[in-house]
């Protein structure tokens, strides 16, 4: 496989991404989404890590609400309560219910 790139070519996203990985394929609730069912959905990423709080047009909070819902096609629902589990920020927690309930009256 090919080297990753170094941190700072990656987008902050990426960086965000490659932080919250250890190489396994668990949940941030520790499930390992390897139930054998392949109709199961696919363990949910863990919250982003590296945040700049300069409300960036691509932030990677803003990734992490589209992945939700990309994930769980349930009208927010079940993004809205990983949120709830996986956030501990209250200010950010505030910002991603109204971002996923945005996007989510909009499907």
């Amino acid at each position: 496989t090919p080297s990753p790139l170094p941190t700072h070519t990656r987008s902050p996203r990426e960086r965000s991404d490659a932080a919250g990985r250890d190489g396994r394929t668990a949940t941030p609730d520790g499930d390992s989404g390897d139930s054998g069912d392949p109709s199961a959905a696919p363990p949910l990423p863990p919250p982003p890590t590296h945040c700049c709080g300069t409300g960036c047009p691509n932030c990677v909070w803003l990734g992490y609400v589209e992945e939700l819902l990309r994930r769980h096609r349930d009208g927010g629902a079940r993004a809205l309560a990983a949120v709830e589990r996986h956030v501990e920020d209250e200010n950010i927690k505030m910002m991603l219910r109204m971002e996923i309930r945005l996007r989510a009256a909009k499907d």
